[in-house]
């Protein structure tokens, strides 16, 4: 076969597998970036979801604490941070500023959700600190109530306030004494049923009275002032309206 033929066979395959490497090469680049629109538009309408249910629990500066505490996380994966380099010249500018305030007011809500949250877990921790310092008490009170025998105590409390005219005598106190003390030891007048129950009724009480929220809850007011502040602003960003948000969901094919 000619040279020349070959040759000129040789560069068609060339031309062919550099055309096919770039066929493969494009679409791979294409199926990203399909993937990347599509997780941003759905963690937009994610977090445009959770907004509702967050706008709900400040108002006026307050705080329903117990829908504070219940509220999730409201972005783990920032996908923008990650891919915004990919569509900075396929949306418009003024789209693409829009979804940044969009995500900056996100993380600025998260940051207030976090703190008032880690608040509520130290609070939770100390009071159970709380509890479990009571509960070590009532446990050594309740012991002591029902071990040692009350007459001998008693007993031993006269003997101890009674005065000694001389050296005899305070021998004689000293000796009784050591002698009540061997007896109490001794003869305990233990009953583990009553033990259990005096104690479990002390703790049942302890348990009611902390479930009665008696302690007094703090979350600072500049916390529920700037997670309004930032409620209002990303109420007012018109994200899923604007012109890339919807360029973005053709992208990721969710039309």
């Amino acid at each position: 076969m000619d040279c020349t033929i070959v040759n000129f066979i040789i560069n068609v395959l060339l031309v062919i597998g550099g055309f096919a490497g770039f066929l493969v090469y494009f679409w791979q680049n294409k199926s990203r970036e399909r993937e990347a629109a599509a997780l941003i538009v759905t963690q937009i309408e994610d977090i445009k979801e959770k907004i509702l249910s967050i706008n709900n629990i400040s108002a006026n500066n307050m705080i329903n604490e117990k829908a504070f505490y219940e509220t999730l996380d409201i972005i783990t994966d920032n996908q923008w941070e990650k891919y915004r380099h990919v569509f900075i010249r396929k949306i418009d500018s003024y789209s693409f500023k829009t979804i940044s305030k969009f995500y900056e007011c996100t993380l600025s809500i998260r940051e207030q959700l976090i703190f008032a949250k880690n608040l509520q877990h130290q609070q939770y921790f100390n009071i159970q600190g709380l509890l479990n310092t009571d509960c070590n008490n009532i446990l050594l009170e309740t012991f002591h109530s029902v071990t040692l025998n009350p007459n001998m105590i008693n007993i031993k409390e006269d003997i101890l306030e009674k005065e000694t005219k001389n050296e005899d005598e305070e021998k004689s106190k000293k000796i009784c004494v050591n002698i009540l003390d061997e007896l109490i030891k001794a003869n305990p007048n233990y009953d583990l049923n009553s033990f259990w129950k005096i104690y479990n009724t002390k703790k049942s009480k302890l348990k009611d009275i902390i479930n009665s929220s008696p302690f007094i809850t703090y979350i600072p007011l500049q916390v529920s002032q700037t997670l309004n502040e930032q409620l209002n602003n990303i109420n007012a960003i018109e994200v899923i309206g604007c012109e890339g948000f919807r360029k973005l969901k053709k992208i990721a094919k969710m039309d």
